[in-house]
């Protein structure tokens, strides 16, 4: 193997794909895990220190150890750790000390499944109510309140020995299009941008340790090439511009926003445009072929060694700054902050927002991670799909009727699902005084003026739903706002 080669395996990020390595899996300057590798740290950890060993064996640094651990849906490691809501709650609550905190806590879950880098926090801003790619992982829409609240996260995650990496530079908030599955275009001039998206990426660039790029084309900074593969974003703006001097990731590569099959010579493109570290998620053929093209293109001359080499000093100090794990049973910094987080986001619109559990109905809609029952066993709770036909309504209404009881009425995303709009509808048309509690982005709550009781919490997993049943039925007043504008009546 040529020495260009070994160079340009050590700029790819790359999945695994088991619990376990084997001789033939090459050695690359980093890897990423996902819940097929271990959903706890315990599940995790001979898997990083089987990778970590590999490398003291042959001299090298440690490789990169990254994760996507943000909290909410967002979260590779699910047991065994904090339940962290998704940061959206963090923007309604809007306090620092809770922001770092959270970081802190979350480094110290990845130090004990012996991680080093993190894929958050994310800097993109909820501007488009049809956005759900990013959605609650945004803090909100106010940049300056992003850029405080990301910085704080980032902030704790250092404290606890983990390095954090911002994302999607320039920024994923103002398209509805899912980069997995096509290629978003953001749309507005270079005035706004630079006054809303770019806001929070242009405060923290001069001092970011590490930056992922998103697959989004943005025509007023370069009309042809989509961010990942541009000059003019990746270097021109981000490191001339902006002064940035840590390493650019990619988002995945694999994603379809780049093609339908994952090319190596888009890694190569990449790396030219000023990307230092190629992340392949899943494929190690794709990410294989990428280090060839990559060492093929520097040996006929037509991508510089100094390239080469520039990214492999930057990707090189990130693995020295890798700190090493911690003990498995240590003692967490901040037991139970990510229910104070939930908590402290809760919204309230309007009405009273505490109810009786021995005489409530919740109607939640959507998949969730945990439900109130599961907080108050004396509750009656159905359960539908984010779009539920007109004979579960029906069958909804004589539930509701059956049970005698007070309806809780849990929404989630009924602004993009109409029949869900309507069942919500019927439902606050015949018990007038149900409470109606938005659970993903606030989007929905304009939908129900009719709603005497409105509230809004930021997710339906087990952090959001246990700070959610802290306000409805242990007494404490929520004291969150808003992290979105919403349109006035």
């Amino acid at each position: 193997m040529t020495l260009d080669l070994q160079l340009a395996r050590d700029l790819i990020v790359t999945g695994v794909g088991t619990t376990r390595i084997n001789a033939a899996l090459p050695r690359f300057g980093g890897y990423v895990f996902f819940a097929e590798n271990g959903t706890s740290p315990a599940e995790l950890r001979p898997l990083t220190d089987a990778l970590r060993a590999r490398e003291e064996e042959m001299e090298a640094p440690p490789p990169v150890l990254a994760i996507d651990q943000e909290g909410g849906r967002v979260a590779r490691l699910r047991d065994a750790v904090e339940p962290m809501p998704p940061m959206m709650a963090l923007g309604a609550a809007e306090n620092v000390e809770l922001a770092q905190r959270a970081g802190e806590q979350i480094a110290f879950d990845l130090r004990r499944a012996g991680c080093t880098l993190n894929f958050a926090p994310v800097l993109d801003l909820a501007l488009d109510p049809n956005n759900t790619v990013i959605g609650t992982r945004s803090f909100g829409d106010d940049p300056h309140r992003v850029m405080g609240l990301a910085a704080a996260v980032a902030r704790g995650l250092r404290n606890g020995g983990i390095l954090p990496c911002y994302k999607h530079f320039p920024g994923h908030g103002s398209s509805a299009v899912d980069s997995h599955d096509a290629l978003p275009e953001i749309d507005g001039d270079d005035a706004r941008l630079r006054g809303t998206d770019l806001v929070p990426f242009s405060t923290v660039a001069p001092e970011a340790i590490a930056m992922m790029t998103g697959h989004l084309r943005v025509p007023a900074f370069d009309s042809a090439r989509p961010a990942t593969l541009s000059p003019c974003i990746a270097t021109q703006l981000l490191r001339d511009e902006l002064g940035f001097r840590g390493a650019l990731l990619s988002d995945d590569l694999e994603m379809r926003a780049l093609g339908a099959v994952a090319s190596p010579d888009v890694a190569v493109a990449a790396l030219e445009a000023g990307v230092d570290l190629l992340l392949f998620a899943h494929d190690l053929d794709a990410a294989t072929a990428a280090a060839e093209a990559i060492a093929e293109s520097v040996e006929r001359g037509a991508l510089p060694l100094h390239r080469l080499q520039e990214a492999h000093r930057r990707v090189e100090r990130l693995r020295l700054l890798g700190c090493a794990p911690l003990d498995l049973d240590a003692f967490p910094p901040h037991p139970m902050v990510g229910r104070e987080i939930a908590r402290s986001g809760v919204t309230l619109i309007r009405g009273i927002p505490h109810a009786d559990a021995l005489a409530s109905i919740v109607v939640a809609f959507g998949r969730s991670d945990s439900t109130l029952h599961h907080e108050a066993p004396a509750l009656v709770e159905l359960t539908w799909d984010s779009d539920p036909p007109s004979d579960h309504i029906r069958k909804t209404m004589d539930e509701i009727e059956g049970s005698q009881r007070r309806p809780l009425i849990l929404t989630h995303r009924a602004h993009l699902y109409p029949l869900q709009a309507h069942a919500v509808a019927e439902i606050i048309s015949q018990y007038p005084d149900s409470l109606v509690v938005s659970t993903a982005e606030p989007f929905d709550l304009p939908l129900f003026p009719q709603a005497r009781h409105l509230l809004a919490c930021y997710g339906n997993d087990a952090a959001s739903i246990g700070g959610l049943a802290d306000v409805l039925f242990g007494g404490t007043m929520p004291a969150g706002r808003l992290p979105v504008s919403l349109p006035r009546d």
